[in-house]
């Protein structure tokens, strides 16, 4: 419907400079808003209220009738008020009485789609809890400041806590099932130097979703547990659609309890190749191998040439590589044995059934971890400061939906 909008005012100006006349209509913009929104709603409820009744007539909640008579359509002692990005703003309260039952109700935030008593609307908040996850909350309360918005760091920090409580992740179907799983250290209260362990799970995503997202990965799972172990919560919501891919390959960096939690899902388990070099520098040190030595580095060349694979093979390709692989991780693994190197030769052995499942069934074969770059994202927001539990949790469910799962409030809201 179109709306009629009337606003005059008078300001006394002495200065005309840009930045002054910014600052004069910065304090005529809660006015301006709050009479552009109490006009729009009294006339989207006349428009609810008189005429024939019709599906979109005001509906009394108790008797269910749709007859109503007007209170007030501008109250001048009641008003609501809320918070929004131009500053915080009062509309005048409107009141109507249903004609059957007598009873009496407010609406403009029921015209408005609001819940009752709330003061900012569901976009906003999903704006704010973007900014929470993307930056501290202080410095978010700044940024909004400087811009007119009055949003305390509190109102950020409970917006970021809301919206990410109410997202979900799992294993889509529609996406190919190519997943993988990684596990990084966040700081956490109560916890320890260690904190507890932020559990990702990625899913690959097919073409036309890359698009949309600007992401070949989608966010598919995450928790926040202890170290070496404590998968469950990670894969539950996600094991029934991982059971209807044939087959379902998941790439880790070598933590058995992810296994274990898989249950009956069929799937074929592949070592990051990437994570290999990078702990087989800790097992070295467990050995007491002093870093760049010359054993040191003999054995991290073998360790690189064993998992550097070639982008693309061709099918008669495939089996050559795969034998010269063999051969390199025996005289890697030979070579630590002969040099006393007992973690050395445990890690390699425990890692050498999953090596390169990758290859032998044609996927394309890379050292790189898109799950451990992922983490990067993490890190630059997490490691300002010690979290809760919950806290870190719904922070990076939002913060990675932004990057990864095509989630911008900032893009929403505008009038077509």
């Amino acid at each position: 419907m179109k709306i009629k909008f009337k606003y005059e005012c008078t300001l006394e100006i002495d200065n005309f400079k840009l930045d002054h006349l910014l600052a004069a209509f910065k304090t005529l913009l809660t006015s301006l808003l709050s009479s552009f929104i109490s006009q729009a709603l009294q006339q989207f409820g006349v428009s609810l209220t008189e005429g024939e009744a019709n599906e979109n007539t005001l509906r009394c909640p108790h008797c269910g009738s749709q007859r109503h008579k007007w209170k007030t359509h501008s109250s001048s002692s009641v008003f609501a008020s809320f918070e929004t990005c131009y500053g915080k703003i009062r509309v005048p309260q409107m009141q109507v009485e249903c004609r059957q039952c007598d009873k009496k109700r407010y609406l403009v935030r029921e015209l408005l789609e609001l819940r009752p008593r709330s003061r900012i609307s569901p976009l906003t908040e999903q704006q704010l809890a973007l900014m929470g996850s993307l930056s501290s909350y202080r410095v978010c309360e700044v940024s909004a400041r400087i811009f007119g918005a009055a949003f305390s760091h509190a109102t950020i920090w409970r917006c970021t806590q809301k919206v990410g409580r109410l997202m979900n992740f799992s294993v889509s179907e529609d996406e190919f099932g190519i997943c993988e799983a990684d596990g990084t250290g966040i700081p956490v209260h109560g916890a320890g130097v260690r904190g507890r362990e932020l559990k990702i799970l990625i899913q690959r995503n097919k073409p036309e979703t890359a698009t949309k997202t600007n992401s070949n990965w989608r966010l598919a799972g995450i928790d926040i547990g202890s170290y070496n172990g404590s998968w469950e919560n990670l894969f539950r919501p996600s094991l029934e659609a991982i059971k209807t891919f044939d087959p379902f390959y998941l790439t880790v960096d070598g933590d058995m309890g992810i296994r274990k939690n898989l249950k009956s899902a069929k799937v074929t388990i592949q070592r990051c190749l990437w994570h290999i070099p990078h702990q087989l520098k800790h097992s070295l040190w467990q050995d007491k191998i002093k870093r760049k030595s010359k054993l040191w580095s003999s054995i991290m060349g073998r360790a690189y040439e064993l998992t550097t694979v070639p982008y693309l093979l061709g099918e008669d390709e495939i089996a050559a590589v795969l034998k010269r692989k063999g051969e390199v991780f025996l005289e890697l693994l030979r070579e630590c044995a002969d040099n006393k190197c007992a973690a050395c030769v445990s890690y390699l052995k425990n890692a050498r059934p999953d090596l390169f499942h990758a290859v032998s069934n044609r996927i394309h074969g890379k050292t790189t971890s898109h799950a451990e770059r992922l983490m990067r994202t993490v890190n630059l927001r997490i490691n300002y400061g010690k979290w809760s539990h919950e806290g870190a949790l719904n922070a990076m469910k939002i913060r990675l939906a932004f990057y990864y799962n095509g989630f911008d409030p900032s893009k929403e809201g505008e009038v077509g």
